[in-house]
């Protein structure tokens, strides 16, 4: 997610919050019903909590997804992609059976555990046991893991896990822009036009060096969706989280296809929203969305105003538009925020994901400890928690390493500023878009 960014002289605060840490796909406390026998050699899956998500080629700690990966972690998975998972070898145990199981959705926050997929055999590799397995499913899936020895759940060390994911996806993709309501322009008068060229000269910019190719940018209106029943007048602005309670809009996702655009379904839906219903906020994505087709996750969320601290809405410059959209684009081919932001940390699994695990992006090693300062954040408990460190670090003099690139988590004073995508980072977003169906 994106909040919008503070000067040093007032308190106005733009802020690039993530909801995908809470994402879609990671829905915290809810429940994995079995509903299968087991067979000789295993062990039937207990009900496991949906939290324990884990992310292809992610490289953040993820401590906890260590811990429950013998009773079950939720796995996404990609049609056609080969996967390994590995570990460090415990020499106190044999090397234990990987199960897994494929989830079939319940509601849209349950899950039922289905067959058994997979029954993988470790092979050792430098001291590590590593499990190679192929995804045949036919779009995208989840899958629940756990590992067996002895006809028990294992019981030794899963230390250092991996899991990479690769597939041969094409690294060329096609963005939607759509345009939810009416388009009530920016802050330096850009139309709608010129804002949709600017997005399109940007995200290729953006994406080029890591060999990633934006094709062209299709400039929808929701308006015209008659199978929507008209719901998206034209005339009216479209607040996400109130104007309905879906921030994501998610029903504008996957654009119908057309004779004339044939393949405009899986492309990378933007939608342009007047505001997002949430101070300081600019902008969702869910993490690790991966999701070019239509339904949860299908869609980026931006908008060309948002609300400050006071309630008063101010709006955004074309520029920080599509810096924006460019960030919350990242989240969804799975960057981290390059330092986590005071929500993602007080509400996440794994207390040591405080940064995204790339070696070339610098991480503001001086805001977790400040967080910990009760006397230096109790002056800042009634601001939104994502804008909260950014105030802090400018009170204290302190300058984060961070700051510009396009994943720090709170947006540039000076959008012109805001640096190029890393080669860590550029790697990544390719790899995965090969992995992602497109």
């Amino acid at each position: 997610m994106v909040d919008a960014r503070m000067t040093k002289t007032k308190k106005k605060s733009r802020i690039f919050s993530l909801l995908g840490m809470a994402s879609l796909f990671t829905l915290s406390g809810c429940e994995l019903f079995e509903t299968m026998s087991s067979s000789s050699d295993d062990v039937s899956l207990k009900p496991l909590d949906a939290s324990f998500s884990i992310y292809a080629n992610d490289p953040a700690a993820n401590d906890s997804l260590e811990q429950h990966l013998s009773t079950g972690v939720l796995m996404r998975v990609f049609p056609n992609g080969q996967y390994t998972l590995s570990f460090d070898a415990d020499s106190t145990h044999e090397a234990p059976k990987l199960q897994l199981y494929r989830l079939i959705p319940k509601t849209s926050t349950t899950y039922i555990i289905g067959n058994r997929t997979r029954s993988l055999e470790a092979t050792d590799s430098a001291g590590r046991w590593v499990y190679h397995f192929d995804c045949q499913e036919s779009d995208l899936a989840f899958w629940g893991t756990s590992l067996v020895e002895d006809g028990e759940y294992y019981s030794g060390e899963v230390q250092n896990l991996r899991f990479e994911g690769s597939g041969s996806n094409s690294l060329h993709f096609k963005v939607n822009l759509i345009v939810a309501g009416s388009y009530d322009g920016t802050q330096d008068n850009v139309s709608l036009d010129s804002l949709s060229r600017l997005m399109l000269e940007k995200f290729r910019s953006s994406f080029a060096a890591g060999g990633a190719v934006v094709d062209t940018l299709y400039l929808h209106y929701a308006s015209e969706r008659t199978d929507l029943s008209n719901f998206y007048p034209d005339n009216e602005p479209w607040l996400a989280g109130k104007s309905s309670d879906d921030y994501f809009v998610s029903e504008l996702g996957g654009w119908p296809n057309s004779d004339a655009e044939p393949d405009i379904y899986n492309a990378l839906d933007i939608v342009l929203v007047h505001r997002i219903e949430k101070t300081g906020i600019l902008g969702y994505s869910a993490l690790f969305s991966g999701n070019f087709g239509g339904g949860d996750g299908s869609t980026v969320v931006i908008g060309t105003h948002y609300l400050e601290n006071n309630s008063r809405e101010t709006s955004q410059s074309a520029l920080q538009i599509v810096l924006t959209a460019i960030h919350e684009s990242g989240h969804f081919f799975g960057l981290r925020h390059t330092t986590s932001t005071t929500t993602e940390v007080s509400n996440a699994l794994d207390k040591s994901n405080v940064q995204d695990g790339l070696e070339d992006t610098p991480h503001c090693g001086a805001l977790i400890p400040l967080l910990a300062n009760s006397e230096v954040s109790a002056d800042y408990l009634d601001m939104p928690s994502e804008v909260m460190p950014r105030i802090v670090l400018a009170k204290m003099g302190v300058m984060c390493p961070d700051a510009l690139n396009p994943m720090f988590p709170i947006s540039a004073d000076n959008p012109e500023d805001t640096e190029a995508f890393t080669e860590d980072q550029l790697e990544f977003m390719a790899k995965m878009l090969q992995l992602y169906t497109h």
